[in-house]
């Protein structure tokens, strides 16, 4: 297909041969283009992206853009048709669910009609240059209903787009939608620079510190991921050896003989001491090695900030479309609740509290559900759905309704592995529900960073260096216990404790009958199970408090709450290491920057 727009043809004129675009362009499918560049010919992409800029420059600078009437023309006859019908509709329905849903179809309706307007507008809300098409919808079509912050969304009928004028009675239904954008739009902006300071506090630890940790452990993922794309295998695998880099040349070749899946290196499951090796961090956007010394942990911390302040940003710009009623979190509402885990936790879901039988459920007199479990009587809100049955077995950490599980009380239950694991899907799932594919990767580090330690329940004798009540990094845990199991076929594994990281799954971690199923299933017939498994907790603290859990107290001093820092590292003689993965006492001490012999900068 030949060029379609003059700026189509100007990209391909520069674009290298092999590499000129033949489908309709888009910022997006432009990018993706030059990132498969700069991973297969790094200097050929230095020389394209320096002349695409100066291309670009010129542009800016001798062509404007000018909107004409006829690119803000209303569509009013198919506009009105699709108007008409959801007013009739929604005038019939006394179902608030069913007049939402009635709504929110229109509204596709009329997103994919905005697609179809003449003007240049849509061209440049279709490719991604200026604008969007929900904010091009409610130009040249409507808004077609407002979403009240209180009451979800209003069943008054929007006639009438921004380029006619809205009539008094619809703009006094838009103004409180407007006055809680204005609001958030205050309130928030200051939230994602906050985000970024905690992210960074949180992973300034994780530094590329050593070539390969040697571990043959890692994260199944589909061959049809996106994100497995740049990562190692972990072990010998489909007559590849390890450490195979995954290309998407690859990808295509296993897809026409291959497996379902593939065993890969994930930071989450790297087995380095300090920070993430090279192999299981997998290749930069250049699709090269990180260098020893580069800290992955602040980059993953800005990339996972930036969309942030998009978010925040969006009710500023009112592009946001009408969204039906969920559960689900989201945007930087829903990263904040999920990392900062508060006590009260909105749409929280019920966990079973133990293993055992469900022995009834009962609707509540004043709504919701109780639901017996054993000893324990659970209440459901009224928002909650009960997703077990009368009989059915469940095992601790189950979640027993429909809504959102607790982190911390996740975590608690089921180890700090599920935690993990939990952590990346949804916070995978926020982002893309707005717009963002975020590698996961910088999701594995974050959770790898929040969810890294353990609680001492008992003294244990046999590590008199470890006292009951003492949090110790996970490092430290795997290290003192991991060496004392043995190996057991995986039927006998149910109650014991995991003595190995397997997957995503940590040491300690609670072996019960559907792990082990899950494990089977996956062609696991043994593994190794602690001999003495300690009293331990496993535990998650708030994005906030979680750095003042690490042992370099210089380290923490970088975070928050110094005076209590310097008086706890005084009182029981804590140490900060100069030479360390945290670059703080380096800085503070005015330590020279070096590789010394484990890797570290």
């Amino acid at each position: 297909m030949s060029p379609v727009t003059v700026g189509h043809f100007l990209i391909n004129e520069i674009m290298p041969e092999g590499y000129k675009i033949s489908k309709p362009l888009t910022n997006k499918g432009l990018h993706d283009h030059v990132v498969g560049l700069a991973k297969s010919d790094p200097q050929q992409y230095v020389k394209t992206i320096m002349a695409l800029k100066r291309q670009g420059d010129e542009i800016a600078t001798l062509e404007g853009i000018t909107v004409g009437l006829e690119d803000v023309r209303p569509l009013y006859g198919e506009r009105n048709k699709i108007v008409s019908d959801v007013a009739r509709s929604v005038a019939k329905e006394t179902d608030p669910v069913k007049r939402e849903r009635l709504v929110i179809d229109a509204q596709t309706k009329l997103l994919a009609l905005t697609k179809t307007h003449p003007g240049s507008m849509t061209e440049m809300a279709l490719s991604g240059a200026r604008g969007s098409v929900p904010q091009l919808m409610k130009m040249v079509a409507t808004p077609l209903a407002s979403q009240h912050p209180g009451k979800g969304i209003d069943p008054f009928i929007i006639r009438h787009s921004y380029a006619e004028g809205l009539s008094p009675a619809e703009y006094w239904v838009t103004a409180p939608e407007a006055r809680a954008n204005n609001v958030a739009t205050v309130v928030s902006v200051s939230q994602p620079g906050e985000m970024n300071k905690l992210l960074v506090a949180n992973m300034t630890t994780k530094i590329i510190s050593q070539a390969d940790c040697g571990t043959t452990n890692g994260l199944r993922m589909l061959v049809d991921d996106p994100h497995i794309i740049d990562r190692f295998l972990a072990r010998d695998q489909v007559g590849m050896k390890r450490n195979t880099p995954i290309t998407p040349q690859l990808i295509q070749h296993l897809k026409v003989r291959g497996p379902h899946d593939l065993l890969v290196r994930s930071p989450m499951t790297c087995l380095a001491k300090n920070g993430v090796c090279q192999f299981c961090q997998g290749h930069n956007e250049k699709g090269q090695l990180h260098s020893i010394g580069i800290n992955v942990g602040v980059r993953s911390a800005q990339a996972l900030s930036e969309p942030l302040t998009q978010m925040a940003l969006g009710s500023k710009h009112a592009v946001l479309t009408i969204r039906e009623r969920t559960m689900m979190p989201q945007g930087l509402k829903g990263v904040r609740q999920i990392l900062e885990v508060p006590k009260s936790f909105q749409h929280e879901a019920v966990l079973a509290p133990e293993d055992g039988i469900v022995d009834r459920i009962e609707v509540a007199p004043q709504g919701g559900h109780y639901l017996t479990v054993g000893r324990h009587r659970l209440y459901a809100e009224t928002e909650l759905t009960p997703s077990v049955h009368v009989g059915q077995h469940v095992e601790s950490g189950d979640v027993l309704t429909n809504g959102i599980p607790h982190p911390q009380k996740l975590v608690a239950a089921k180890g700090l592995g599920a935690g993990r694991q939990y952590l990346v899907d949804i916070l995978h799932r926020i982002y893309q529900g707005e717009g963002v594919n975020m590698d996961k990767r910088h999701l594995e580090l974050l959770a790898k960073s929040e969810l890294n330690h353990v609680r001492m329940l008992d003294h244990d004798p046999e590590h008199p260096e470890l006292l009951k009540g003492d949090i110790i990094n996970y490092n430290a845990f795997r290290e003192a216990y991991g060496k004392d199991s043995t190996r057991v076929p995986i039927h006998d594994a149910v109650g014991r404790s995991l003595g190995e990281d397997l997957f995503h799954h940590t040491v300690g971690t609670k072996m019960t009958s559907t792990l082990v199923k899950n494990l089977r299933d996956q062609g696991i017939s043994e593994i190794q199970v602690l001999r003495r498994p300690p009293r331990v907790e496993f535990i998650m603290k708030p994005l906030a408090m979680n750095p003042m859990l690490g042992s370099d107290w210089m380290g923490r001093l970088a975070h928050r709450y110094l005076k209590g820092g310097i008086s706890q590292a005084a009182h029981i003689g804590e140490e900060a290491d100069i030479h360390g993965a945290h670059p703080v006492p380096g800085y503070a001490f005015g330590a020279e920057f070096r590789q010394g012999p484990g890797g570290t900068y």
